[in-house]
C-alpha cells in the first residue's frame, strides 16, 4: 500500500476507535498490545507493526455491539409460529410416548382411568395426575432438544418470577438460589412466584418477556384445556394462572395453553 494510503488508513482507524472509546470499557488502554499503544501516537506506524495491531480489537468492539443489539431484539412474528408449531408437535409427541410407556401400546385415557388411584396407598395420586406430570416433563424435554442448539438464551423452560415486595418490580429467580431455598425448607421464600412452562424473551434477558405458554394434558385428552385455580389463602387466590402470569409479567401479554389435540389456545 502507498505510504500516503497507508497513512491515511491508518488515521481512519484511530478515528474509529476514538468514536468506540467512548463506549469502551476503562481498562481500554491495558488490553490493547505495546504495538498498539505506539500506534496510536504514531499513525504511520501502521506499516511496521501491520493493521492487525489494531483490528482485533474492533472486531471485539463490533461483536460487542452486535451482540448487545440481539439482545434487544424479540421473536418475529415467522418465528414465534415456527415456535408454536414445535410446542404443539412436543405435546403431541409426549402424549404418544408417555401412554406407550405407561399404558402399553395403543393405550388410550378414560374417564375411569383419569379418576383411577395410581396406587391404593395413595388414593389422592390419580392416573390423571401422573400422567400429565409424566407428560409434561416428556414435552420440556422435546422443546430443550429441538430449539436448543438454535434459540439457546432466547427461551426459558420453567423460570421462575416474583414481585419483590419492597420495589414492586418482577424479579427472575436464579434456579440455583431456588433449588437452594427448596434443599433449605426456605419455602416461603417463594411464595406469590409463578412458574410459566416455556418463556420467549429477548436474548439472555428473561425479563424482557414476549410469549408465555404452558403445557396441558387433559385427561382425558378430549377434554377442553383451562387455567388451574389458586385455592383460597393463595397470593393470587380469586385467580387463575393465566391471569397471575399476566400480573406478575405484564397486563399486555396473552398468556396461551398448548395441548396435543387443540394446538395453541388462549
Amino acid at each position: 500500500m502507498p505510504p500516503m494510503l497507508t497513512w491515511l488508513w491508518c488515521c481512519l482507524l484511530l478515528t474509529a476507535c476514538a468514536g468506540a472509546q467512548l463506549s469502551a470499557p476503562q481498562s481500554y488502554s491495558q488490553t490493547l498490545d505495546s504495538a498498539t499503544r505506539g500506534c496510536l501516537h504514531h499513525p504511520g506506524c501502521a506499516s511496521q507493526v501491520g493493521q492487525d495491531a489494531i483490528l482485533p480489537w474492533l472486531a471485539r468492539a463490533v461483536g460487542r455491539a452486535g451482540q448487545a443489539a440481539a439482545m434487544l431484539r424479540l421473536w418475529e412474528a415467522a418465528e414465534v409460529a415456527h415456535v408454536e408449531r414445535v410446542l404443539v408437535e412436543c405435546a403431541k409427541e409426549a402424549n404418544f410416548q408417555v401412554n406407550e410407556r405407561l399404558l402399553g401400546k395403543g393405550g388410550r385415557t378414560s374417564p375411569e382411568l383419569c379418576r383411577k388411584p395410581v396406587d391404593l396407598k395413595a388414593p389422592e395420586v390419580t392416573w390423571g395426575m401422573k400422567l400429565g406430570e409424566e407428560k409434561h416433563a416428556a414435552a420440556l424435554e422435546c422443546v430443550q432438544r429441538v430449539l436448543g442448539a438454535t434459540d439457546a438464551g432466547r427461551f426459558s423452560l420453567e423460570p421462575r418470577y416474583l414481585v419483590d415486595a419492597k420495589t414492586g418490580r418482577t424479579r427472575w429467580l436464579d434456579p440455583r438460589d431456588v433449588a437452594q431455598w427448596l434443599a433449605d425448607g426456605q419455602f416461603h421464600l417463594l411464595l406469590g412466584s409463578i412458574v410459566p412452562d416455556v418463556v420467549l424473551h429477548a436474548l439472555g434477558n428473561p425479563l424482557k418477556v414476549q410469549r408465555v405458554y404452558d403445557f396441558k394434558f387433559p385427561c382425558p385428552v378430549t377434554n377442553s384445556p383451562s387455567w388451574n385455580e389458586y385455592t383460597s389463602g393463595h397470593t393470587f387466590e380469586k385467580m387463575n394462572q393465566g391471569s397471575a402470569y399476566r400480573k406478575v409479567l405484564g397486563e399486555k401479554l396473552e398468556p396461551r395453553m398448548v395441548t396435543p389435540n387443540q394446538g395453541v389456545t388462549p
